[in-house]
């Protein structure tokens, strides 16, 4: 596979992502057991997903586990199934991450608000007004982009290297 091939293949997931707005979170509860949920998320130019979350939902106390040295979280970016020819090769990116949160009043906080609030509107602000929500930053820390059958590539968080799954 030729290097210009691999650096098309990671455009095609940088404009793959760039088309969706929510992603699905895997987190770990403390007592070990998977959880399965969504969130809506901005994506910052390094790379990391930021979601603003409420801690009512089960996923955001996850994600705050003290359990762990550091939270993890999967997260799951993946083609509608409407949009598919093949339900069994639905394209996909996914990334295994490092969660932290994002305090109020630090301009990482600022900055990834007002993209969130860009992107999906007044109900952020309405968010914002109450108590239980919460800014987290998704780290990446490796990435698989499936594209279809036989076609699965390993990339980097900032979508700009890709390479062949080993067989």
């Amino acid at each position: 596979m030729t290097q210009q091939l691999l650096l098309e293949i990671a455009d095609e997931a940088r404009k793959f992502i760039g088309s969706k707005r929510s992603l699905e979170l895997a987190t770990v509860t403390q007592n070990g057991q998977p959880l399965a949920s969504y969130a809506p998320f901005y994506r910052s130019n390094p790379g990391i997903f930021y979601i603003f979350v409420s801690t009512l939902a089960a996923h955001t106390s996850n994600l705050d586990n003290a359990n762990f040295d550091n939270s993890i979280a999967s997260i799951l970016i993946i083609e509608d199934e409407k949009n598919t020819l093949q339900i069994y090769a639905r394209a996909r990116l996914s990334f295994q991450c490092i969660a932290d949160e994002v305090p109020p009043g630090v301009s990482e906080f600022d900055e990834a608000f007002g993209k969130l609030k860009e992107i999906h509107g007044a109900v952020i602000t309405t968010l914002s007004s109450l108590a239980d929500f919460k800014l987290f930053k998704l780290t990446p820390q490796s990435g698989r982009y499936i594209k279809g059958f036989g076609q699965a590539y390993e990339i980097d968080s900032q979508l700009t290297q890709a390479k062949p799954v080993a067989r």
